[in-house]
């Protein structure tokens, strides 16, 4: 490590900070700016470079005691440079940074040796959050690992929202793990994708996939379908036969609607957690079982346990790490990517290219009860009627009603629900277990670009006006909008 010679001193917030020597490399000069007030004044030593090239050379001559680093840079790449800085440096730990994240470059990020995944914009807050955990671990010893394979395929997850990013983030640093994970979300959301990209990241990729949704099985033999069983165990039962997790046996399952599980099937999963072993129906001899467990749910397990109609202890069990996926209406700035990405799935390249900021806002209008999966019918409906033209709202089939669009409750009463509802599953993850949960910045990030939004187009795009009827500066709602990435609107509604 870097010795400045200096004592360690408390921070602003009376926390005791040790010095250290941090490199900024990106070829930004207003980041590099940005991290060097930041960390100076916390009293640590802060060296830049505006290359990887030139970054490498100062770490070889500082030993850094942390590297943050941008990951498009003039000549070569931050990710490809990303073993070669941690080699240099000692071992210390990396933090990559990226205005264009998606879960690509997150997990090659992660898998070459990142310790902590930046996207930008970002507040300075959880910038200065993340530099401070990452000086309070020592430096790396494990070797970086080789990059994995970008995926081409079409059921990828897509979207550049802060929430995606999450994810993205919380894929890759669990990828290569065994842990289990607890993915929950609204129908059509994604959970299986995220369920999918998870173990074709992992050291399991290999093996076998076993995508199974129990409630889809026959409910008397459930139990035999999972775990299998013995000649004899059951009438019909004439002959010995494996179950899932058998033909599983060193790859991944992924249970859909695990929230719906029998209890008698809850117990025996929770043995295969604890203890790695399980029961066939009707025998007495245990059977090892070498099986990473992924479940996915759009139940409140918190309340289904209050019913008695969970377990508890399995919950804690499932939910190593836990992921949520927002709802497509919590992050309608993904909406113009998903529909490009459709469309190019769909192999209609002009009309990805031609989609129009009108369009979008009309499609932001609906509630998309259905989430991505509906967005994703919608969008195939509208190119086939479209024929090879530029889409249009009028070529989109009717918005979906949702199953409680009969009743009727005021925004003001719904809205405490609604945040419970989103609040409810983040809240469920252990601290301990994850020290870097940003709570309150997740749901402002959630919401605030709604509340800009509308209430620009209420005021025809004034920020003047828009700013008075939010109760915030006019600087402010500025920096905001550059936060969200969010373009003037006009009388007319546009973005």
């Amino acid at each position: 490590m870097t010795d400045s010679g200096a004592p360690d001193q408390p921070d602003s917030r009376g926390q005791t900070t040790r010095r250290a020597t941090v490199l900024v490399v990106d070829d930004e000069p207003s980041i590099c700016w940005a991290f060097e007030r930041m960390l100076t004044e916390q009293g640590h030593t802060v060296i830049t470079a505006s290359s990887a090239e030139e970054g490498l050379q100062l770490a070889a001559a500082r030993r850094p005691d942390l590297v943050l680093l941008d990951v498009r840079l003039p000549k070569e790449d931050g990710i490809s440079a990303l073993p070669k800085f941690i080699e240099t440096s000692g071992g210390s730990p990396v933090i990559v940074m990226t205005a264009f994240g998606d879960l690509e470059t997150a997990v090659a990020a992660v898998h070459r040796g990142a310790s902590e995944y930046l996207v930008k914009p970002f507040h300075l807050d959880d910038a200065r959050r993340v530099c401070q955990v990452a000086l309070s671990t020592s430096r790396q010893s494990s070797a970086p690992v080789a990059v994995v394979r970008k995926d081409q395929g079409d059921n990828r997850l897509v979207g550049s929202s802060p929430a995606m990013q999450q994810a993205f983030r919380q894929i890759a640093l669990v990828a290569a793990s065994d842990l289990s994970v607890l993915i929950t979300g609204e129908t059509g959301t994604g959970k299986e994708l995220v369920g999918a990209a998870i173990h074709r990241h992992s050291h399991r990729s290999k093996q076998v996939y076993l995508p199974i949704a129990p409630v889809a099985l026959n409910e008397d033999l459930v139990e035999s379908e999972l775990f299998g069983h013995v000649k004899g165990a059951f009438t019909g039962a004439d002959a010995d036969r494996s179950g899932l997790f058998d033909r599983a046996e060193g790859g991944t399952v992924f249970l859909d609607e695990i929230g719906d599980l029998p209890m008698s099937v809850q117990v025996k999963l929770l043995r295969v957690l604890d203890q790695g072993e399980y029961l066939r129906v009707g025998d007495v001899r245990p059977r090892r079982c070498n099986v990473r467990v992924l479940a996915a749910t759009n139940r409140d397990l918190h309340e289904a346990m209050r019913q008695g109609q969970f377990r508890e202890d399995l919950y804690y069990r499932l939910s190593g790490l836990h992921i949520h996926l927002p709802p497509l209406r919590e992050r309608l700035e993904d909406l113009a990517v998903l529909c490009r990405h459709f469309l190019l799935r769909l192999g209609n390249e002009s009309a990805a290219e031609s989609l129009s900021e009108e369009l979008i806002d009309a499609l932001s209008e609906r509630p998309w009860h259905g989430n991505v999966r509906e967005l994703s019918n919608a969008v195939e409906h509208a190119a086939v009627v479209a024929r090879g033209r530029s889409l249009t709202i009028d070529d989109f089939p009717p918005a979906q009603l949702g199953r409680d669009s009969g009743a009727v409750q005021s925004p003001e009463a719904s809205l405490p629900d609604a945040v419970a509802a989103w609040c409810k599953p983040r809240l469920d993850a252990d601290a301990a277990e994850n020290p870097t949960m940003t709570l309150h910045a997740d749901l402002v990030a959630a919401v605030e670009p709604t509340l800009l939004r509308l209430t620009l187009r209420a005021t025809a795009g004034s920020r003047a006006a828009a700013a008075e009827r939010l109760g915030i500066h006019r600087g402010t709602l500025r920096e905001k909008l550059r936060h969200y990435g969010i373009n003037d609107v006009d009388a007319s509604g546009g973005k």
